[in-house]
């Protein structure tokens, strides 16, 4: 087991933060239960392993390029339908390792009439031949094209869903912005006019870690972040700069 691996499984601070996710997500998949019954738009709530399930394991978010709120996670596919990819409160898109397989967790969290409750949540296990990992140097990526039988968490059916997705993540060193540069740089407003919300846009990263990351990536989970020290590390930089050590010691 890595050294990452260990601390997520050990550490109580950890896990009571994973414990408190939990019991957020069980509160939020009974309310999505609820107003699926209210709404005009689809939701997909799946998982191909038992849940709930405390999973005190390392997550690495699969980040987009800048990471603005309407554009914050790298693309999942399912059923050839692209999951909504904004930034909010408690959503994520994840992925760490159970031993040789790969697991993905994704959720988009929404809120109607003073709840939260998911647009989206996805749990998938990967055995090792389901899915490719690539490592060249400082960058690497992570993809799959599947289909799985997996549990629908509303109706409580099995279904077979096919699940694609390609995440990257390219060398961060030198892509690394501080707040001060991206509040007052005419380079980074341009960038972020293209988005809505025009030139008032910026990455939520800077408010979560201080800092905005030009290339697609993956960052360790702000729990994580919270608890940097116990992992091993003095700033949320040096976490970040050392993602790589993770997937490397997971490498098939």
């Amino acid at each position: 087991m890595c050294n990452i691996c260990e601390i997520a499984k050990s550490n109580q601070s950890y896990k009571s933060l994973i414990d408190k996710m939990e019991k957020e997500d069980i509160a939020r998949m009974e309310n999505t239960k609820q107003i699926v019954k209210n709404i005009s738009f689809p939701i997909k709530c799946y998982t191909s392993i038992n849940w709930p399930v405390a999973l005190y394991y390392p997550f690495f978010e699969a980040r987009m390029a800048y990471a603005v709120p309407s554009n914050y996670f790298q693309n999942i596919v399912l059923d050839d339908e692209r999951l909504g990819n904004n930034f909010s409160h408690g959503s994520m898109r994840s992925v760490f390792f159970s031993g040789k397989r790969l697991m993905l967790f994704s959720k988009s969290v929404n809120f109607k009439d003073g709840k939260e409750f998911f647009n989206s949540f996805l749990l998938l296990h990967l055995e090792e031949n389901e899915y490719e990992m690539k490592i060249d140097g400082e960058s690497f990526s992570i993809s799959a094209s599947v289909s799985k039988q997996m549990k629908n968490l509303i109706s409580g059916a099995v279904e077979t869903k096919a699940i694609r997705f390609n995440f990257v993540h390219s060398p961060v060193k030198g892509r690394i912005v501080t707040k001060e540069r991206v509040l007052t740089s005419s380079e980074f407003k341009t960038i972020y006019s293209k988005y809505a919300g025009g030139a008032q846009m910026r990455s939520a990263s800077i408010d979560l870690e201080g800092y905005a990351i030009t290339v697609p990536h993956f960052a360790p989970h702000p729990y994580m972040l919270q608890l940097k020290e116990a992992f091993g590390y003095q700033s949320n930089r040096e976490f970040q700069e050392r993602v790589i050590d993770y997937f490397a010691k997971h490498k098939n």
